[in-house]
């Protein structure tokens, strides 16, 4: 066996072992599903995974029950079964974010459900509200490339693309192809002629 076989084997191991350790603390997780350390978080008791899925290194998700004196209520995130979430992803709700089936994150996702409060200019922004605008959904087989950022009040629909460093603060039809900040629709599948076109 070679070294990387090795390494990843291991790792891959040591990840299995760490996924049982946080089983208890975990709304719920499904069969054959991996979380490889580290992993950062200070809830997951209302995150509930599916089965088949692998979150990578460097993770932090997490469901925030209480920030400062607000608390908040209903709080959850679902990832939907052989979804892949990337190294370093950040996601964090206060109120409700949903990611379907087969998503694809690439390393260094961020999505949120909830933004800093920065109305009174008498306090710093760390110590206000978070405000919660709705929910974030991420359809079936939806594919976020590097670096992408998903903002609040927003989904993504089924099988569609979000390139690289995008920001989207808008949702994003189902079958589309979407780049920039803001993320903007470049292509959406035509079923007619069954091909991607330009928008």
């Amino acid at each position: 066996m070679g070294f990387l076989k090795f390494k990843n084997s291991y790792r891959f191991k040591k990840a299995k072992f760490y996924t049982w350790l946080l089983k208890k603390d975990l709304g719920s997780i499904g069969k054959n599903s991996v979380i490889y350390p580290p992993f950062h978080s200070g809830n997951i008791s209302e995150v509930n995974i599916g089965s088949d899925c692998s979150i990578n290194a460097g993770s932090w998700i997490e469901c925030i029950k209480k920030y400062g004196d607000v608390e908040y209520d209903d709080v959850r995130i679902d990832i939907g079964d052989s979804t892949y979430i990337g190294h370093r992803a950040h996601i964090i709700a206060c109120s409700n974010i949903q990611i379907g089936k087969n998503v694809v994150f690439a390393d260094g996702v961020y999505v949120t459900d909830n933004l800093h409060g920065f109305k009174d200019i008498h306090k710093p922004v760390f110590a206000q509200p978070l405000v919660c605008p709705g929910t974030v959904i991420i359809e079936d087989e939806v594919w976020l490339g590097e670096s992408v950022c998903v903002l609040p009040n927003v989904t993504i629909g089924k099988h569609s693309v979000i390139g690289s460093n995008s920001v989207v603060t808008k949702s994003i039809p189902a079958y589309s192809i979407a780049v920039g900040s803001p993320a903007k629709v470049i292509k959406s599948y035509n079923f007619d002629t069954q091909q991607w076109e330009q928008v």
